[in-house]
């Protein structure tokens, strides 16, 4: 599945590494949502990354995901 994403998210996502990958729809590239809250707060399972992420950040024992696009996509596509 490719993913749709407002020209002005792609923008605001400026700490990319890997040239918005996840946007081809290939799941590996992102990490997996665990929980979130009010589409804003999005906790990701840890290690279900790709690799090293920029967006992703500690949270007591948890981390969350902060990157705009990966955000877009969940709260659109529930993926």
């Amino acid at each position: 599945m490719r993913f749709a994403i407002n020209k002005d998210i792609l923008k605001s996502t400026t700490k990319c590494r890997d040239n918005y990958s996840c946007l081809a729809g290939d799941d590996r590239c992102f990490c997996e949502i665990e929980d979130c809250s009010e589409e804003k707060v999005h906790f990701i399972i840890p290690g279900t990354a790709a690799g090293m992420c920029d967006y992703r950040m500690g949270f007591g024992y948890s981390f969350t995901c902060n990157c705009p696009v990966r955000k877009e996509i969940y709260n659109q596509y529930r993926v």
